[in-house]
């Protein structure tokens, strides 16, 4: 199971890649341009680095939407089916009880719950704009 990534960790991991980028560039030791513009993609002027905060978030709303559409075919979602979600639904479960990973997944939900459009039933789909 993959997990949402604590701030802390990702906070380090951000810090090594930019001494990594901007070692030996600046004396003074500030760097010449702003992460924000670094983690830009190419065609807007930046360095095309991946924001690994966004990109926890995507890959943790990924696994939230293999739950949301129940998809059983999936070894992951069927034990959280059988474990987690035995008497409650995904959108019911609270979210103080599991481990720290699930806990912090189900803060998702409002997020995702926000691109989810229903069409009538059981039919929705997820529009990401």
């Amino acid at each position: 199971m993959a997990f949402i990534l604590p701030k802390g960790i990702i906070k380090e991991m951000i810090k090594r890649l930019r001494t990594f980028l901007w070692k030996g560039t600046s004396s003074s030791g500030y760097p010449k341009v702003a992460w924000e513009i670094v983690c830009r993609p190419i065609e807007e002027g930046g360095q095309g680095i991946k924001d690994i905060f966004a990109l926890n978030r995507a890959l943790m709303s990924k696994h939230l939407w293999a739950v949301i559409k129940q998809d059983r075919t999936s070894i992951w979602v069927d034990w959280i089916f059988q474990v987690r979600l035995r008497d409650c639904s995904i959108w019911t479960a609270k979210d103080n009880k599991g481990a720290w990973g699930w806990r912090k997944m189900l803060t998702l939900r409002h997020t995702l719950l926000s691109h989810i459009h229903f069409r009538g039933g059981w039919n929705f789909f997820l529009a990401l704009a």
